[in-house]
């Protein structure tokens, strides 16, 4: 029997989605920064064998979603799911599941990526916004977890500074650097900046000093989307310090908060006020 509108919606909202077969419902268990323990991997099978069909995948949020789960069970998930300790939800006009890249442990990471994504988890996720509203955090300017197709996005950077007089002309850093920015002439290195994505390669492969961190932290950018209409998020302009990054990130959902209107995206609200004037109120308020 075909599921009726109003329990589709009250259910979409806690994380229980129809199916295109207008019958089963797929359930979503939400991620801590994209991690679950092994207890809750245990369970999410469990829940999935008796339930379910035996399988269970990953989305594009890194959250995992149990699929074929009948309208007459819902009720039972919820309650199973509420003993076992695993949370499920993550739709609506809220902050979603936010996401972020293995920077933490990654050899390109720049910044504590899971850290971070879990303080802003903790303050943000699953609270009511004037449209959805996404985060992604990452260690670097490979940027795997697509942080500046985000409304908020977080991204790790190095920005390198050459002292000459430690360079010993031993070109380990011109062979880390993927963007081809460095060049050995004459046992000196010929650092061409406009090329640097300050990933911090060049830093982590010196092994005398010959390029220190001029600056450590993270790009902060905002209003980017994607799917039906897609924008790249537009940067702040700076580099922040680590123990910076949550105070900024309050400093955007407030002025959102504040200016947004219903069903606007951050990207939107940029549109509607003037980028340069949201950017400019965004940075006087840090």
């Amino acid at each position: 029997m075909a599921v009726n509108q109003k329990r589709q919606k009250e259910l979409k909202a806690l994380g229980f989605l129809l199916q295109n077969d207008k019958e089963y419902f797929a359930v979503r268990f939400l991620s801590r920064a994209g991690n679950f323990t092994t207890e809750e991997l245990g369970n999410i099978n469990y829940i999935a064998d008796k339930y379910g069909k035996g399988y269970s995948g990953v989305t594009t949020r890194l959250q995992i979603e149990v699929p074929w789960i009948k309208n007459e069970d819902v009720e039972n998930v919820m309650e199973e799911a509420k003993k076992l300790g695993l949370r499920h939800g993550g739709t609506g006009m809220k902050v979603r599941p936010l996401v972020s890249c293995k920077g933490t442990v990654c050899l390109h990471g720049n910044i504590d990526t899971q850290g971070i994504c879990r303080e802003l988890e903790e303050k943000y996720f699953g609270t009511d916004t004037h449209a959805k509203c996404k985060f992604g955090i990452v260690g670097c300017a490979n940027n795997c977890a697509k942080a500046s197709l985000n409304d908020i996005g977080i991204m790790g950077r190095t920005v390198p500074e050459y002292v000459e007089e430690n360079c010993v002309g031993c070109s380990l850093c011109v062979k880390a650097c993927r963007q081809k920015a460095l060049e050995l002439v004459d046992k000196k290195i010929v650092f061409n900046e406009e090329l640097c994505v300050k990933c911090g390669g060049c830093v982590r492969a010196c092994r005398t000093g010959g390029f220190i961190p001029r600056e450590k932290g993270a790009e902060i950018f905002v209003g980017g989307r994607f799917g039906r209409g897609m924008s790249l998020g537009t940067s702040l302009g700076r580099i922040f310090k680590e123990d910076e990054i949550v105070g900024v990130v309050d400093s955007i959902m407030d002025y959102y908060k504040e200016n947004g209107v219903a069903g606007e995206r951050i990207c939107k609200t940029m549109e509607r006020i003037g980028q340069e004037k949201f950017i400019n109120d965004i940075l006087h308020r840090i």
